[in-house]
């Protein structure tokens, strides 16, 4: 038969009114790669693929072109085209086209295994080696990347199976018909994308994920209904099944294409200096300054930049600056800030977004990237207000899509959206194609417990090895961690020697990714530099006011004066370790009374979304960064929320027992701004304190339960203890603290007690279990299988040990089992539209401002009558919410009995967990 390509052989069919031709498919992938290559791979991503298979860039690119052309041939066969959702082309009644014969050949087959099967061998009819094994075989690491383009790569093929793939797998079609048809589509395809040259080596495993990621967004492009209606079009209009004609319309109509997707390099102002980069800041922190000055002569390719310093010391303007001189040096200028919580991230992000406004000569979209990103009422509004030299940061509708949030040239999103790339997912080649274009910024790299530093570790591995520059900041960064994952970014960049130089506090080192060199600053002095006077209180662990030596009684003096006319107005703040603690401090000091009230706020994990949202922008009105200083006195009850979430300035800081690591942040938020203008400190808190509740007896106390490792808080009491209230010089002790609380178990074995031998087998368990979830090293990996082995959906798995599992959405049952989403009873729980089998956008919203995040273990999953509705199956969100309802019989809620326990959501206390008395 004709090698003449068949346009009968379809790629798309849905919501169209005609099957849209395979070569018009492979075409438009392949002209919309060249155009990402030129507009959104930044200078030093398309060095790196060159590099990686030994071409030049400008060869790269047509070679690339070509291959994403080819992800689709695998449509070329008999189970695809003749699936009974396709237009059923006349082609499959000829014997050219039969499909294999017998029973054993009619399952299905997955066109991207198709793929996978038979581009080795067509590649081989294009100068690209024959007969080598897999792992040292381009041809095969070319068919596995395309294998791979719906998210999951492929095993690998043996060496019989390369050369003859329809031996090994009859249903890929062996008739003379689809062989002739592959060899024209790929001779097509070859020719249009100008004849590449085949690679001349097998690529780095990060250089094959990042094509493969590019490979993927131009098919995604490629697939949209309104460019498959438009090229179909014309193709159908002009009626003369030129693919030649199409490719140059495709060509012409790619730019406009990604461009309103918001595809795009980052484009910067010019800058060389701080004062550039920050022109209002006439007077940078030493920190910064220092860094300005020598980071420009040390940043010559890709690297790590780690910045140690205590809050206050700008540590995020150094981060940013940073990112301008190091995505500069390596040719990848996007930016990509991680953090640790949702509330930090938010607050960045709008942060982020001012600054790249005021800072970039185009438009530059900034993605907002967390699993309740769509909530932000900011982040969904339709554009931006635009002032005279900015420019719009708005992200639309594509960028919001599902794995392309991090896509955009600048994006702010948590530290696990970042690290779910080190776990086998699908598509996790997406994420590795997007943080190799960018500077990633790791805000509170010290927040993470051993499995998460694993998870980090693994990370960092990976962005050295894909040459992505990478700044690290932490106020309380342990000498060890900060070796390691300094150590991790070497490792992955090809430097397996352990570097020896400890980061000075405050101060900064940098490591060049290209020479493994690393840089250290001296200690840098502070302008904020104070005195934290530390009161450790010896306390019982109760609730009860008339235990003269309990928790509660000690609260109690430290607050006097808010209870008191003739003292000062002012603002405490006390952070719990637990809920419970939380609530019952919440209790006793509302209770309490005296000559005036305070005001008493709490804001905890197990309240509602709506609740805490409304409690956050309140605190923030009262003692944020530019409020005026309450007149009327301020108590916040809180619990570790505020170590990182609250940009709140108290006046006293009271904390219960924590370590060491962790008290430092809490102390940070008091005396945390200078106030100017706005108020004066009250006499009972002149400067700087922070009060500890150190609890008597059993430690951790029962009630604390597992919140953390005994062997920190006990070196923690120990070297507090040590120090007889002496005050803290801040930053000059801190380095000191940190490395005697955290020391390295390993170097100190002759010390450890048998507290510390726990905790280090707790935490080599926990990295362990890290290690083993994560994908292996770069330089482990010779084939792209074991990247993308898990089979469920990423939502499913937690990058961080006994994180919350739960959504609970309160509501309450009437005696006719109907449930409301209000204690009144007037509002039922919501169906979908008539006509409709989801709820809409705006009542799912609506509906998650109302739940509440809890761990796993307070419902069990086997309970009925906490199942969402049926009607919810098909609303993603909706339908992985369980309910808690609340028995309402006699027009009040009642608390609903689980187990040995009741669950209760208090409208001022949140979420109330209470063991049931037994009778009798």
């Amino acid at each position: 038969m004709s090698d003449r390509v068949v346009v009968g052989i379809w790629a798309k069919f849905s919501k169209l009114p005609w099957p849209y031709p395979l070569i018009c498919h492979m075409l438009d992938t392949a002209a919309i790669v060249g155009v990402l290559w030129e507009g959104f791979l930044d200078e030093g991503q398309r060095r790196q693929i060159a590099a990686g298979f030994g071409t030049s860039v400008d060869e790269a690119r047509a070679m690339v072109m070509f291959w994403a052309g080819l992800h689709d041939i695998g449509k070329c066969c008999p189970y695809f085209a003749g699936q009974p959702s396709g237009p059923k082309p006349e082609l499959l009644d000829e014997p050219e086209f039969a499909a294999a014969a017998g029973w054993i050949h009619e399952g299905p087959i997955r066109h991207e295994r198709v793929s996978h099967l038979v581009v080795p061998a067509l590649l081989a009819r294009h100068g690209y080696p024959a007969g080598l094994r897999p792992s040292r075989s381009v041809a095969h690491q070319v068919g596995q990347i395309l294998g791979g383009h719906h998210g999951r790569y492929g095993l690998a093929l043996d060496r019989a199976t390369m050369v003859n793939p329809g031996k090994a797998e009859p249903r890929i079609g062996t008739a003379p018909g689809w062989v002739v048809q592959r060899h024209a589509l790929t001779d097509a395809l070859f020719d249009a994308c100008g004849h590449p040259a085949p690679p001349t080596r097998v690529a780095p495993a990060g250089t094959a994920v990042i094509v493969t990621g590019l490979i993927v967004l131009a098919d995604w492009l490629a697939s949209q209904t309104d460019w498959l209606l438009a090229r179909g079009t014309q193709w159908y209009t002009a009626k003369d099944d030129d693919h030649v004609a199409h490719y140059a319309r495709a060509v012409e109509a790619a730019p406009p294409h990604v461009q309103a997707a918001q595809l795009a390099i980052a484009s910067w102002k010019p800058a060389g200096t701080f004062q550039e980069v920050f022109p209002h800041i006439t007077s940078p922190h030493p920190l910064q300054a220092d860094l300005a000055a020598r980071l420009p002569g040390l940043a010559k390719g890709p690297g790590l930049l780690l910045v140690t310093a205590p809050t206050g010391d700008g540590k995020t303007e150094s981060a940013l600056f940073g990112a301008r001189i190091m995505g500069q040096a390596s040719g990848r200028t996007g930016l990509a800030l991680l953090l640790p919580t949702m509330a930090t991230t938010d607050a960045m992000w709008l942060r982020t977004r001012t600054y790249t406004a005021a800072s970039t000569l185009t438009d530059t979209p900034v993605t907002l990237v967390h699993s309740m990103a769509w909530l932000n009422t900011d982040y969904g509004n339709a554009g931006d207000i635009l002032t005279d030299g900015c420019t719009s940061t708005f992200a639309g509708d594509w960028l919001r899509g599902r794995h392309r949030p991090l896509l955009s040239p600048v994006t702010v999103g948590t530290w696990d959206q970042g690290t779910i790339a080190t776990l086998p997912v699908r598509y996790s080649a997406m994420r590795w194609l997007a943080m190799s274009g960018k500077t990633i910024i790791i805000d509170e790299a010290h927040a993470y417990d051993a499995f998460g530093h694993a998870l980090t570790v693994r990370l960092l591995e990976w962005l050295g090895h894909l040459g992505a520059p990478v700044i690290l900041l932490s106020a309380t960064l342990a000498g060890s961690i900060a070796r390691r994952l300094v150590d991790a970014y070497r490792t992955g960049a090809g430097h397996t020697t352990p570097s020896t130089t400890t980061p000075a506090y405050p101060g900064w080192l940098y490591t060049d990714a290209t020479t493994g060199h690393t840089t250290a600053s001296d200690t840098i002095p502070t302008t904020r530099a104070r005195s934290l006077t530390v009161d450790l209180i010896d306390t019982r662990h109760t609730h009860d006011l008339t235990d003269t030596t309990g928790r509660a009684a000690a609260l109690d003096r430290l607050l006097a004066p808010l209870y008191d006319t003739t003292a000062d107005s002012g603002a405490a703040l006390l952070v719990c370790n637990t809920v419970p603690d939380a609530q019952a401090t919440y209790r006793q000091l509302t209770a309490r009374t005296g000559t005036r009230r305070p005001r008493v706020l709490l804001l905890h994990a197990r309240m509602p979304v709506w609740q805490r949202d409304e409690t956050t922008r309140s605190l923030l009105d009262i003692l944020g960064p530019k409020a005026t200083r309450p007149t009327t006195p301020v108590i916040v009850v809180s619990t570790q929320l505020a170590e990182q979430s609250l940009d709140i300035d108290a006046d006293l800081v009271i904390s219960d027992l924590a370590p060491l690591a962790q008290l430092l942040q809490r102390a940070g938020r008091g005396h945390r701004h200078e106030l100017g203008t706005r108020g004066t400190r009250p006499a009972w808190a002149p400067t700087p304190r922070l009060a500890i509740l150190n609890p008597t007896g059993q430690l951790p106390p029962r009630p604390w339960g597992n919140v953390y490792d005994p062997a920190l808080l006990r070196r923690t009491r120990d070297l507090l203890t040590s120090r007889k209230n002496t005050p803290i010089d801040v930053p000059g002790d801190i380095a000191t603290m940190i490395e005697t609380v955290y020391a390295d178990l390993n170097q100190l074995a002759d010390q450890a007690l048998a507290d510390d031998q726990q905790r280090a087998a707790r935490e080599a368990a926990d990295t362990a279990t890290g290690n083993a979830r994560t994908i292996p090293t770069p330089a482990a990996v010779t084939d792209l299988y074991p990247l993308t082995t898990y089979d469920g959906d990423e939502d499913d798995l937690v990058t961080r040990l006994g994180a919350d599992s739960l959504r609970l959405l309160p509501t309450y049952t009437t005696p006719d089992g109907q449930n409301y989403i209000d204690p009144a009873c007037t509002r039922p729980l919501p169906n979908p539209r008539p006509g409709h089998d989801q709820l809409d956008r705006d009542t799912v919203a609506a509906l998650v401002r109302l739940t509440v995040t809890c761990p796993g273990a307070y419902l069990p999953t086997s309970d009925p009558h906490t199942k969402p509705p049926t009607d919810w199956s098909r609303t993603p969100i909706a339908r992985d919410l369980r309910l808690l309802p609340h028995p309402t019989t006699t027009g009040t809620p009642q608390p609903y009995t689980v187990g040995s326990h009741t669950l209760y959501l208090d409208p001022a206390l949140g979420i109330v967990r209470t063991p049931v008395t037994p009778r009798g």
